[in-house]
């Protein structure tokens, strides 16, 4: 028996002595504190954070005010875009996403939007005719202007990175400093019983830099994410 077995062998005796009903999670670290900042200070941060990744905050004072920001929005990128109308609007299954989409697209008449499937597995050539798409995210983290977005299926997952423009539509009362300060609801999120797919922290549009190192948007994601966040 050489040296590294015989090391192996240790190892796994020392481990299958191990009561492991008596093994407990260690504490996770404080990395960062959180400082007390008003909602006023989140939003402002998280706004400048965002723009310098070329992202475009839009602040609301209700949902009055985000329903017509959004129309305008919607009708600016139907002017710009190059695919047929009807335009297709891809709308996260939240009750906030689709009130959004309900009262904005009775006000366009060359949007529709895409029933959400009801097969968890869906073939992406569907939603390539996607023009934008209206995502909520679980949290906003201020320091980094992110947005952390459930996708529990595939086609929340399409939502986020096919489209050429993603807005994103929360509410002033999702922003937390930073994600130490939102990690035990992310925590407890992934850990309900019954919960898939991924949460994943968007940062701005797609952004890749070529062999001579200039910045290109839009190749691996959308070209386009504006937040939308409403004051409450």
């Amino acid at each position: 028996m050489d040296s590294r077995t015989a090391i192996l062998n240790k190892i796994k005796k020392a481990l299958s002595d191990v009561d492991k009903t008596q093994l407990q999670e260690p504490a996770l670290p404080r990395i960062w504190d959180k400082t007390g900042k008003t909602r006023e200070e989140l939003i402002e941060i998280f706004s400048q954070n965002l723009t310098s990744v070329a992202g475009q905050p839009v602040v609301c004072e209700n949902d009055q005010d985000a329903h017509s920001k959004i129309a305008s929005v919607l009708s600016e990128i139907a002017s710009k875009s190059e695919r047929p109308s009807p335009y297709r609007l891809g709308v996260y299954p939240s009750a906030i996403a689709q009130e959004t989409a309900k009262s904005v697209l009775a006000t366009l008449d060359n949007w529709i939007a895409y029933p959400i499937p009801e097969d968890q597995k869906v073939d992406p050539k569907t939603y390539e005719p996607m023009t934008a798409s209206l995502v909520t995210p679980l949290l906003l983290l201020s320091d980094t202007g992110s947005c952390a977005v459930e996708g529990r299926t595939a086609y929340e997952r399409l939502l986020c990175y096919l489209s050429p423009v993603c807005l994103v539509v929360a509410r002033a009362s999702q922003l937390r400093e930073h994600l130490p300060d939102a990690w035990d609801e992310i925590e407890t999120k992934l850990r309900t019983p019954g919960q898939t797919g991924e949460i994943a922290l968007i940062t701005g549009p797609s952004r890749t830099a070529d062999i001579e190192k200039k910045l290109v948007l839009g190749v691996h994601g959308p070209q386009r994410l504006i937040v939308f966040i409403l004051k409450d």
